[in-house]
């Protein structure tokens, strides 16, 4: 059974045993090689994102809120710029804090976007 890459580490780690360099590398440098401690690192520095689907209250304050915003150039306030952040960092598992950065925010709108379309394509 093969396990799905939490990061970087991982997948050099596939190749290179998929490749057969792993067991030259153990051949000439022993098992304790230091390839898990890099596997490790680069799992940490280099982490896969597991993107989360929208909940349907998510999936409605987009539709119904966001798009809506965003298309007529209108700036969140309140409740409505508290969600929109909670909403990525719960579907993204980051923790994005609140910015008045404009190209930060519509960064955050268009990887939303992405989801929210795949969400609807997934739901014909």
């Amino acid at each position: 059974m093969k396990s799905k890459s939490k990061g970087l580490g991982d997948t050099i780690q596939k190749v290179t045993k998929a490749t057969g360099v792993e067991k030259v590398v153990k051949a000439f440098f022993g098992d304790d090689c230091g390839c898990d401690k890099r596997q490790d690192r680069l799992n940490k520095m280099f982490p896969y994102r597991d993107i989360q689907a929208m909940t349907e209250d998510q999936y409605t304050f987009f539709k119904d809120v966001l798009q809506p915003a965003y298309r007529g150039h209108q700036t969140l306030k309140g409740k409505d710029s508290d969600f929109f952040y909670q909403m990525y960092n719960d579907i993204f598992g980051k923790k994005q804090k609140k910015t008045k950065c404009t190209s930060c925010n519509k960064n955050m709108y268009i990887e939303l976007l992405k989801v929210y379309e795949a969400q609807c394509t997934n739901d014909d």
